[in-house]
């Protein structure tokens, strides 16, 4: 059913130690789905410690931390939260974890950490004035955040029981950040998309059940968030398949290296290709690579340090945008009776003889001999065949590479205006 306004009620103000995150958001606990059930658990002092210190960091929480202490607290967004059926007074947030997570920070680590500096700037009397004086309009900062949201205006979701409330979050959250102005990025969005199914798959098998896709079930929650049926099955897919492989792999990254959210793009592109889906064995069925899939992949593309310099990067694929360029490669062996994503073997990885790097300038350079037109032709034709909602969902990959067809084609056109003048 569609959310009205009804469904969100008018502010009403509460304490702020009665506020308390969601261990329901996917993006901070994937394997953790207590469907709000268990009231004592969730309102449990360490699961909600560990919950802020979690939001904080996934969320890269200080930039938003440094806002609020420099502007003081002003409550633009609306918190909304629902108040758990079995414990009165007590209210969960569903929508605003992260700005919660910063106040209670400000409250507690944050506001210690700089009455401590203060007092040892004033110890001894050796700290210039100003800086002194500085710290302290700090520490007055921090102490009126606290003030001004001892106690908080929140939004009520009015839901008198759990099931109500699971019947209308997914609307909520998919009307502000799946297909809307507050986007998620992609990886956010397909974990929350991944816990719905989790939910349906449960309610209808129970929660021993090995997790399966069923079609009518991706339907369905397709509908909740207002995406089609083939795109909510590869949101799910992806996150599944990415969270599977970090368990898998984490043990055998290079010293220092980790997953970062950003390689849940990898898993994207390999389904947006059907060349890729075939090479890696990602069928429409499955929710993870399969052993030999996966162990390609790590060998490609995370088997070396990945430095934060791409271009000292020496794995086989130095970014997720060349499972692109690999689908690129086989169309055009197609056309060409070439062979360079051949050069690309699931079933034996380790024996891969050169780079994307070094197989990508092969293929530019055969490409280059054809015809400046025949060239063109080709890039107006991939870009035809670019999905609309992709390239939304996946702005931040992308839009980097739009920019510079932009620069180089504004170049072009200028070179041709000053010859033809």
């Amino acid at each position: 059913m569609p959310l009205t306004f009804q469904d969100i009620g008018q502010p009403i103000t509460v304490d702020f130690d009665k506020v308390f995150l969601d261990p329901n958001n996917p993006r901070i606990a994937p394997d953790h789905i207590s469907r709000y059930s268990d009231a004592d658990a969730i309102f449990e002092p360490d699961l909600q410690k560990n919950l802020t210190e979690t939001v904080y960091n996934v969320y890269q929480a200080g930039e938003l931390e440094e806002a609020i202490v420099a502007q003081g607290w002003v409550p633009i967004d609306p918190i909304i939260v629902w108040e758990h059926p079995d414990k009165p007074g007590h209210y969960i947030v569903v929508e605003g974890n992260t700005r919660t997570s910063v106040l209670r920070n400000i409250r507690g680590a944050r506001l210690e950490r700089e009455r401590t500096k203060l007092k040892r700037f004033k110890k001894g009397g050796k700290m210039p004035a100003e800086e002194v004086k500085a710290q302290e309009r700090l520490v007055a900062k921090l102490e009126q955040i606290i003030s001004d949201t001892d106690k908080l205006s929140v939004h009520p979701v009015k839901a008198a029981t759990i099931d109500e409330l699971e019947e209308k979050l997914p609307i909520l959250l998919g009307v502000r950040h799946i297909s809307h102005a507050k986007q998620w990025g992609p990886y956010a969005t397909n974990l929350y998309i991944t816990s719905l199914y989790h939910r349906f798959f449960a309610d209808r098998h129970g929660d021993d059940e090995a997790l399966r896709l069923e079609e009518d079930l991706v339907v369905r929650v397709s509908d909740l968030v207002s995406l089609g049926p083939t795109k909510t099955r590869r949101n799910i897919q992806s996150a599944s398949a990415f969270g599977h492989f970090k368990a898998n792999f984490e043990d055998q990254l290079p010293d220092g290296e980790e997953f970062l959210d950003s390689d849940h793009y990898f898993f994207e592109n390999i389904l947006q290709h059907k060349f890729t889906q075939n090479l890696f064995g990602f069928t429409k069925d499955r929710l993870y690579l399969p052993p030999e899939g996966e162990k390609a992949l790590f060998e490609w593309a995370f088997s070396k340090p990945r430095p934060a310099n791409n271009d000292k990067n020496q794995n086989i694929f130095y970014k997720a945008e060349n499972i692109r360029l690999l689908s690129d490669m086989a169309r055009y062996d197609g056309e060409n009776s070439t062979s360079f994503a051949a050069q690309f073997d699931t079933d034996e990885p380790e024996n891969t003889k050169k780079t994307m790097r070094i197989v990508e300038a092969e293929f530019r350079m055969h490409k280059a001999r054809q015809t400046p037109l025949n060239t063109l032709q080709s890039l107006l034709e991939s870009l035809k065949d670019l999905k609309g909602e992709t390239m939304v969902s996946q702005a931040e990959f992308l839009e980097p590479t739009l920019r510079e067809i932009a620069d180089l084609t504004a170049h072009y056109l200028k070179m041709m205006e000053a010859d033809a003048a």
